[in-house]
């Protein structure tokens, strides 16, 4: 496969992903993992390719690369890291199958294989990563009946230098490569819930003890020195906590998960995340001015006071701490969300839609973007670019049947031609699954 291929073969695979996962859309979230990522491709084998990160909503501890760059991560993998250096090791792994050209050099030695046991292969790979472990597990057995036992040793030893590479990546980035052996350990305490035996010979990674002991004498080679504390990492941790569930358990998760080891800190934000979800302003105003106060530089932490200045309708306060955020971190997609949700829930309509049409311009794949400029359309009536939009954001978020289901209540507004026309042209992308709709008028 050429590089182009495995470019085309990403984005085919991203386009059904959407309809087969859910994924993390909050733009925090997925700022953190994405410059995380950027980080480690930067110390790479191979850092010319062009990486992109996703986040799953999925408690299975694991993650997974497609070729093309394409990386996710569960929620599972994230919140069973201890620290950012082994959420590191966790990605470099990834990237790394995908520097090696893991998947096409697989195809290479696995040509001989009928397309239907390749299939049944990848499905079943797809279906362990998931809650549906069982299935996952008997599509592999039934359709690795056929498939030769040298293929089985190179996916085997993929794993193995993928482990080599990654280590070599996140040592090279500046983190611990010790990190790995210690998320294998953790790794080989959830192995233990597992309700399905995989015969070893049927294994596609080495054995987890075997995988501790290579990460243990590759990590021997570098200095393990203490691993810093990161209060980001504790904060995203604590985010995904909080935004996530029933707000009324996150306190006792947040303990769960980061009471004794994480920064106290970061399990206060969780609070005030959780209070502001439940409406509780005086508690969370108490909580984050004192978070503040400690760090005034958190742009996490500033970004949940705006969010509720916003909530609390002082437009005032808000927009300036925007602006003074925006100047700091121009590039911030986050920031720009949260700036055009602010200006539009005070009336602004025409400065949050130039906003967005000029961070459209720039990021033209992400729907938050098309969910607020469906919100501006329908401030102005305008029922047509309104519906479409949503349907631009349906899409995008791997919802075909809404998506299409919009463009219909969209087809009565359509008086022009040129609209009519659009709209067609949406519906066949749709169907077929782009891996990008055209661009919005």
């Amino acid at each position: 496969m050429s590089r182009a291929q495995q470019t085309a073969f990403g984005e085919a695979f991203l386009v059904h992903a959407k309809k087969a996962f859910r994924f993390v859309h909050d733009p925090g979230a997925v700022a953190y993992v994405r410059r995380l990522g950027r980080r480690l491709v930067a110390a790479s084998m191979d850092p010319q390719i062009r990486f992109h990160f996703y986040i799953l909503k999925n408690p299975v501890v694991n993650a997974f690369s497609v070729p093309g760059g394409y990386v996710f991560v569960n929620t599972g993998a994230i919140l069973a890291a201890r620290n950012e250096d082994e959420l590191a090791a966790v990605m470099s792994h990834e990237i790394s199958h995908d520097t090696q050209r893991h998947i096409p050099r697989l195809m290479e030695v696995a040509h001989k294989l009928s397309w239907a046991a390749l299939a049944g292969m990848l499905a079943g790979a797809l279906l362990m990563g998931t809650s549906q472990f069982q299935s996952g597990a008997a599509a592999m057995t039934l359709s690795s009946a056929g498939v030769a036992a040298e293929t089985l040793k190179h996916r085997r030893g993929y794993e193995s230098e993928a482990d080599h590479f990654g280590l070599r990546t996140m040592a090279r980035a500046g983190f611990n490569p010790h990190a790995m052996a210690a998320f294998f350990m953790r790794l080989k305490t959830y192995d233990r819930f597992m309700t399905v035996n995989i015969p070893e010979s049927w294994r596609t990674h080495p054995a987890t003890d075997i995988r501790i002991a290579e990460a243990e004498n590759l990590a021997a080679r570098y200095p393990n020195r203490p691993i810093p504390d990161r209060p980001g990492f504790d904060r995203f941790q604590a985010m995904l906590i909080a935004r996530s569930g029933s707000p009324y358990s996150a306190h006792a998760r947040l303990l769960e998960q980061l009471g004794g080891r994480g920064d106290p800190a970061a399990i206060r934000y969780g609070d005030a995340l959780a209070d502001l979800r439940l409406g509780r302003y005086a508690q969370a105003r108490t909580i984050l001015a004192q978070l503040i106060h400690a760090d005034p530089a958190s742009v996490s932490v500033r970004l949940a006071e705006i969010s509720l200045l916003r909530d609390t309708h002082q437009a005032r306060d808000a927009l300036q701490d925007l602006r003074a955020l925006q100047v700091l971190h121009p590039h911030s997609l986050w920031i720009g969300i949260l700036t055009a949700r602010t200006l539009l829930t005070f009336g602004r309509t025409a400065e949050a839609h130039r906003l967005v049409k000029r961070w459209l311009a720039r990021r033209p794949s992400r729907p938050a973007l098309y969910r607020i400029l469906a919100r501006i359309y329908g401030r102005r009536h305008d029922y047509l670019h309104a519906h479409e939009a949503l349907a631009e954001a349906f899409f995008l978020e791997g919802n075909g049947r809404e998506a299409l289901r919009e463009l219909a209540l969209a087809k009565p507004f359509a008086t022009e031609p040129s609209a009519q026309d659009r709209l067609k042209t949406l519906k066949v992308a749709f169907k077929e699954g782009w891996a990008a709709p055209p661009a919005f008028p």
